[in-house]
């Protein structure tokens, strides 16, 4: 059965245990872990516990739920802010943060939150049979067949076309329009620039019109482009 591993870091018992039993009302939820203290929480959540869903408070002491979440973002698949505080909004996204809901929480406005994860992860699970392309090497008669989850951009330089994953590096004799057509289908995959295309799953933060991608690459994103890089970025920020 299709389950979501959760857990929750809030310094008040009473708050845990009201949004336990808004996680009961839905079976795909599973509610693993729950902390009082943000050190502890750092201490032993883990990347083996598997946690898809983090739900954390913002307002601690010890450490704030932005400085947690910023360490423990790498060790977890979703953030979701529960907080009295509208004020921390734009902090959370800093962190990427999936969302951020607001103490009361309404019922219906954490299903549709929810119900969203759902909808991702069960289209991450049909497509791991489809995760692979095959791209023409610059070497005649080669393709190189690579994870589409393992690419982080794809770039023109001069007059070559190059596509970099987490641990290589391909040149390909494909075109950029050619590749774009390719992943057209995958809402990963976003043209930034006349010369590049993200996957913005890949994306470590935008400063201005550059991007910052994991392993150190920064992208340049054209005025063109941007309207619609930043509404898919702040899509989640309902």
């Amino acid at each position: 059965m299709f389950k979501l591993k959760c857990a929750i870091v809030d310094d008040e018992n009473f708050a845990i245990e009201l949004l336990a039993e808004k996680m009961a009302i839905l079976p795909d939820l599973q509610l693993v872990k729950t902390f009082t203290s943000p050190l502890k929480a750092l201490a032993e959540i883990s990347e083996a516990d598997d946690i898809d869903i983090l739900f954390l408070d913002i307002d601690m002491p010890e450490l704030t739920g932005i400085d947690l979440a910023g360490k423990l973002q790498p060790r977890v698949k979703y953030i979701i802010f529960i907080t009295a505080f509208a004020k921390y909004a734009l902090d959370a996204f800093g962190v990427k943060a999936y969302d951020y809901l607001l103490k009361p929480i309404e019922k219906l406005r954490f299903i549709d939150t929810i119900q969203s994860i759902i909808e991702k992860e069960q289209k991450k699970i049909k497509s791991r049979t489809t995760d692979l392309i095959f791209v023409k090497s610059n070497l005649k008669g080669k393709y190189n067949m690579v994870k589409r989850s393992e690419i982080i951009l794809i770039y023109i330089d001069g007059h070559k076309l190059f596509l970099i994953t987490h641990t290589e590096k391909f040149e390909t004799t494909e075109t950029l329009k050619n590749i774009q057509e390719r992943l057209a289908h995958d809402s990963r995959f976003l043209r930034v620039h006349q010369a590049n295309i993200i996957n913005i799953e890949k994306i470590i933060n935008i400063e201005g019109n550059t991007i910052e991608m994991i392993n150190s690459y920064k992208v340049p994103v054209s005025e063109r482009y941007k309207p619609e890089l930043m509404r898919l970025v702040t899509k989640d920020f309902k």
